[in-house]
């Protein structure tokens, strides 16, 4: 392989290692590149990123190159496939999974010498497209950066809208006559236009054509494993998740499923990871855990349904090579847990972690909101735990992972306030000491500071945005600028009442 200048070794050896289903060179120049503001072993187990980029790909004479950007490196990486730097080209997708990739990617784009704000961007530099969760449920922050943003499911929306864009390139019109051209896409949502709906994109084909992984590398998060979108959106609809309110709840067609991994069985993949916010649901959990196992397949599966996991179930997921079980009762209690949507009972967690160490499992992980707006003592988190450490065999870890609740878009507790940081300080702390000590029990936090921050941009506008970028040009912290500004903390932070509108008022969700 040739290497570019400037290419890092270590993404030479990535992109050598790679094992794909499309093969086709990338031209000396692509039209494109897609960008995802995360290290490489994220990106190469990120769907959305992946399947985009594939689909991108498979549009005659278009062509669409990778990029990925560490923030802990000083320098911005070129492009995966041509080893061109990412300001040599006229067109960046960006895919986004969190609010905090605002922050990384104003740092990348600065690092990758691209000027991040949009109106200070010339007809040469390139026209930047969101794309992803994040700018589903609230793109207002991003307005001050993209372009545009393609809101949903991007499978067939950002087609649609790159054929405005290649009907644009051929006719060489300008930057604005692009903007006004792409306003003919329903899901295209374009700063500063306030008024006008944004309906996010849904692809109605995906049963029968699940997200699956088109190119796979050992050193992937999930190591050297295929991975599939097995159901897409959640049922349940639990008072904090993003996830019901973006995506209609859906569940991949068995058949499809096992076809897919079948036809990309020249890949080599000795693991499949079964990926869904609602794998748990699916009808036909069982028939095709039975149907993979028997070619072989090592499985993993991104999370259970607490209630629907059985002796049958975990025996199976145990017998093709799963080793740590993943569920979320977010709540200590059992009365809250069945207030905000999780119908798991005490009983049926007792029964789980028993089951799991009895059929040789390593640990169970478990997550854990605190700070709800329907508060809870942590005396009951410890309380649960405790129990759960008494049932479980000794040999068996409980792995948890706390978390702060964030208020999030398009959820019924879209209006409530994220909890003061002292409270959120003092419940950690307790959590710590009372949970340190117990046998083969590992607890993890989030850091309360990038909390705050993933807050305030989730129920950001525009101008918060603006106070973000300002603040990378600074080098200040988001909270450092919003205080120079004149805003207080708890403008944004606190409740927000029903008279007042919300910022992303204008998206409208598939149904």
């Amino acid at each position: 392989m040739k290497r570019s200048p400037g290419r890092s070794i270590t993404l030479l050896d990535n992109l050598a290692a790679e094992r794909r289903i499309c093969v086709d060179r990338m031209p000396r120049r692509p039209k494109a590149v897609i960008l995802f503001p995360a290290p490489y072993s994220a990106a190469i187990a990120n769907l959305g990123f992946l399947t985009i980029w594939g689909r991108l790909n498979r549009v005659p004479g278009f062509s669409c190159d990778r990029a990925v950007w560490d923030p802990r490196t000083a320098s911005f990486s070129p492009a995966l496939e041509s080893g061109l730097p990412i300001h040599q080209f006229p067109l960046i997708f960006i895919s986004s999974t969190s609010e905090l990739d605002l922050i990384t990617v104003i740092d990348g784009l600065l690092a990758a010498e691209i000027e991040p704000e949009a109106l200070k961007r010339t007809g040469r530099d390139p026209f930047i497209v969101g794309g992803g969760i994040t700018f589903t449920l609230n793109p207002q922050p991003w307005a001050p950066i993209v372009d545009l943003a393609i809101l949903g499911e991007g499978e067939e929306a950002v087609l649609d809208w790159l054929q405005v864009y290649l009907d644009w390139s051929a006719k060489r019109g300008t930057k604005a006559e692009l903007r006004s051209e792409s306003q003919n896409i329903t899901s295209a949502w374009l700063p500063g236009d306030t008024h006008r709906t944004v309906v996010a994109a849904k692809y109605v084909n995906y049963p029968a054509d699940p997200a699956i992984s088109p190119v796979i590398h050992p050193q992937g998060h999930f190591g050297d494993c295929l991975l599939v979108e097995i159901t897409r959106g959640c049922p349940r609809h639990c008072s904090f998740c993003a996830v019901c309110g973006v995506y209609p709840a859906r569940f991949a067609e068995p058949d499809a499923i096992l076809s897919k991994i079948a036809e990309r069985k020249t890949l080599g993949a000795k693991k499949v990871g079964l990926l869904g916010a609602a794998t748990g649901d699916h009808p036909q959990l069982k028939p095709m855990i039975r149907a993979l196992a028997a070619e072989k397949y090592e499985l993993t599966i991104s999370s259970l349904r607490i209630e629907r996991s059985d002796e049958e179930l975990l025996e199976l997921l145990v017998k093709s090579g799963l080793r740590t079980l993943t569920v979320a009762p977010e709540a200590g209690s059992e009365v809250l847990r069945n207030r905000i949507g999780k119908k798991s009972s005490d009983a049926d967690l007792l029964r789980l972690v028993e089951l799991a160490g009895i059929l040789g499992l390593h640990k169970v992980r478990l997550y854990f909101l605190i700070g709800l707006p329907e508060p809870e003592p942590a005396e009951a988190i410890i309380d649960l735990v405790k129990r759960l450490r008494q049932a479980a065999p000794v040999k068996l870890g409980l792995d948890l992972s706390v978390a702060s609740f964030i208020p999030k878009p398009g959820t019924l507790w879209e209006r409530a306030p994220f909890a003061a940081t002292p409270e959120l300080e003092a419940i950690k702390k307790l959590l710590r000491r009372e949970l340190s000590g117990l046998a083969r029990v590992n607890v993890e936090f989030e850091s309360t500071r990038m909390e705050r921050q993933a807050a305030l941009l989730s129920r950001g506008d525009a101008e918060m945005g603006s106070m973000a970028l300002r603040s990378r040009r600074s080098h200040r912290s988001l909270e450092q600028e919003l205080r120079l500004s004149g805003g207080k903390m708890e403008g944004w932070l606190g409740g927000i009442s029903e008279d007042r509108m919300l910022p992303w008022h204008q998206i409208k969700s598939a149904e």
